[in-house]
């Protein structure tokens, strides 16, 4: 077969979804290099750390993971910063002038339980496509067992002189009643009238989802 054929250059790092290794310089400066997780979006790459079995459309469209270089410092107890550089997103390999600036900011309250999240993620990849993704993730605890999470999103695509942006905005509304019981509602408004992301049109879309945890086993019915 051909390796390029994945759009990793490799066929075996396109089935890594994450190697990298990591170097704490001091308590507040770490190092990251290899294939990571993206740090933008609410939700995670790894499914078993989410409270819905499925993807929202924001980070269905939105990048997986990046292989490059990233330094994350911690400011103070509440705020930090992020900054790096990688490969186009989700590609192991590239040609080494087309490469991807990341950065992110957040703070939180002294308590807590307030936690914002501004995310960046932009360049040029291998076709020539320019795209700027920007991101806030906010999270809120109201009890012990009610919390609210909120995404929202904007990119924008150039490509022979044009430029199409689609973006979105959702909430998660998480509540635990009880040690094994979960519920998530999450409610998601998504704008790709541009045809940014090959849609055409705006929606929205809602997803009830039930953790149910047994010992060290979650089922998630949705």
């Amino acid at each position: 077969g051909d390796p390029e054929a994945t759009g990793n250059g490799f066929f075996s790092m396109a089935a890594i979804k994450q190697a990298y290794l990591t170097y704490a310089a001091s308590g507040k400066v770490k190092f990251t290099a290899g294939k990571f997780a993206t740090h933008v979006g609410y939700e995670l790459l790894d499914p078993q750390l989410n409270r819905n079995y499925s993807m929202d459309y924001m980070f269905s469209y939105g990048p997986f993971s990046h292989t490059g270089f990233k330094m994350d410092v911690t400011a103070t107890d509440n705020v930090g910063f992020m900054v790096g550089i990688s490969n186009p997103t989700d590609m192991a390999f590239a040609d080494f002038s087309k490469k991807f600036y990341l950065a992110q900011f957040h703070a939180g309250s002294p308590n807590g339980k307030v936690t914002g999240y501004l995310n960046y993620v932009g360049g040029k990849d291998n076709s020539d496509v320019t795209s700027n993704q920007f991101d806030l993730v906010l999270t809120g605890t109201v009890t012990d067992k009610f919390s609210i999470g909120y995404n929202g999103t904007v990119k924008s695509v150039k490509y022979m002189g044009s430029t199409n942006s689609w973006w979105g905005s959702a909430i998660y509304l998480n509540a635990d009643p009880s040690q094994t019981l979960g519920i998530t509602l999450r409610g998601e408004y998504f704008d790709d009238k541009d045809g940014a992301a090959g849609f055409g049109t705006s929606f929205f879309d809602a997803t009830l989802s039930f953790d149910i945890r047994i010992d060290n086993l979650t089922i998630i019915p949705e």
